[in-house]
């Protein structure tokens, strides 16, 4: 089965790229081969992190355009895609993605089903009532094969901040859309620090006998990648499997 996994979310700080590397994690922890696509090129913190690990590929492609620009870069995108010959693909999508995602779906998920690929997209949830009220509109969103709705924990949050549980109208909308719910559990701070002061590693590795994260912190690690994976991972990804 080849899949296409798109992180998207249109909003910045909402947990894109955490999502994207959970994918990535995931897939290589079923001894699948991963092409990583990071669309934010200001940041590309993703491309980053698996820079050298292996069975990741990664390449990028400037999908914070609009207009003629975004056509192109989704042109672009394909051609790589269909070029490697790639099976499992993880698109790290910017910010204000909608511009081309969405406005492109209608060329994005014809070429990807030629491909013969599933479009599985993750849509991380933000706090304020935009989020929601942009999930209902996104075409990418409404055309995919599989869909999930991610809400990413801070230790600061809880759910009454969320427009999706204070106003479950929209939650009620997108599971009767045939959207899935998960999320992703917070991470312990001092944890989550020693997380990004190791970017050339895999988050699997961190878990690992191998890690260098002291004994609790890795168990620690290890919950929460477990826990990531079951709820909002694997649903997305495997689906009917």
């Amino acid at each position: 089965m080849k899949r296409l996994i798109i992180s998207h979310g249109d909003k910045g700080g909402v947990g894109k790229s955490i999502y994207a590397m959970l994918a990535v994690d995931y897939l290589l922890s079923k001894g699948l081969d991963v092409a990583v696509v990071e669309g934010d090129i200001q940041i590309g913190d993703v491309a980053k992190r698996y820079d050298g690990v292996d069975g990741v590929t990664s390449f990028n492609v400037d999908l914070d355009k609009s207009g003629r620009d975004a056509e192109n870069s989704i042109a672009v995108l394909f051609k790589h895609i269909e070029k490697m010959g790639c099976e499992n693909v993880v698109i790290n999508a910017p910010a204000n993605a909608k511009k081309a995602l969405d406005t492109n779906a209608e060329l994005i998920l014809p070429v990807a089903q030629d491909l013969e690929f599933e479009v599985c997209v993750a849509w991380m949830v933000g706090i304020e009532e935009a989020s929601a009220e942009m999930s209902e509109k996104s075409i990418i969103c409404e055309m995919a094969d599989r869909k999930i709705a991610v809400v990413n924990r801070h230790e600061s949050e809880y759910d009454a901040d969320f427009a999706w549980f204070t106003q479950p109208q929209y939650k009620k909308a997108w599971e009767k859309s045939g959207g899935m719910i998960g999320e992703i559990p917070e991470l312990a701070s001092r944890v989550a620090v020693v997380l990004k002061s190791h970017k050339n590693r895999s988050l699997a590795s961190l878990a690992g006998v191998d890690s260098p994260l002291m004994s609790v912190e890795r168990q620690v690690f290890k919950n929460w990648l477990k826990k990531s994976w079951a709820s909002a991972v694997a649903p997305l990804i495997d689906g009917g499997e």
